[in-house]
């Protein structure tokens, strides 16, 4: 290992101030366990610490509450029963057309078609109609499904442009919209 003229000499350095500090850390007396040299300071040994236990055990005669009765009963199940179910729970089921809807993220494409309102998401089917709608202010564009080979990461759905530009700005996208069909 070839080290330059530099190197050597901040190694060199490195190694003259860390013998210094070791020397100067064992020098003040940090580096030995060893020190008894208490002048004018008092210092607790254990020997010079009393102990006292305050604490007594709880007898079952003493006891008081839940564990009056029985011991071994856990305290937390102590406490007024659960109420029993009344009747059948209602239960709510989907109205027609809410199975085909999904929440996305839109963005926008110009097709080759400029006249035709087309969009694509992968959740719906490809030939249906769809229905986007913007969830920031409720405006809603009906479009046909078709095959797109590009879908951007983070988008959802992919709307022509002159129709994107019905629901919101080119500027707001990927924009939050529920995609019906």
């Amino acid at each position: 290992m070839n080290l330059t003229l530099y190197e050597r000499r901040r190694l060199a350095v490195l190694a003259v101030v860390t013998t210094f500090l070791v020397v100067i850390f064992f020098a003040v007396g940090n580096g030995s366990g060893n020190d008894t040299t208490t002048e004018g300071t008092d210092i607790a040994t254990p020997s010079s610490i009393g102990t006292t236990t305050t604490s007594t055990p709880l007898s079952n005669a003493n006891a008081v509450g839940p564990l009056a009765d029985d011991a071994s009963k856990p305290v937390n199940l102590d406490g007024p029963l659960a109420q029993q179910p009344t009747g059948d729970p209602a239960i709510a089921y989907p109205g027609p057309g809410e199975m085909n809807r999904v929440n996305a993220r839109a963005s926008y494409m110009r097709y080759p078609d400029y006249n035709s309102a087309i969009c694509y998401s992968a959740a719906a089917p490809l030939g249906s109609a769809l229905t986007v709608t913007n969830l920031n202010n409720g405006k809603s564009i009906a479009c046909t499904n078709v095959f797109a080979i590009v879908l951007p990461a983070g988008v959802d759905v992919i709307v022509h442009t002159p129709l994107f530009l019905q629901i919101a700005n080119l500027v707001d996208a990927p924009l939050p919209v529920t995609v019906s069909w």
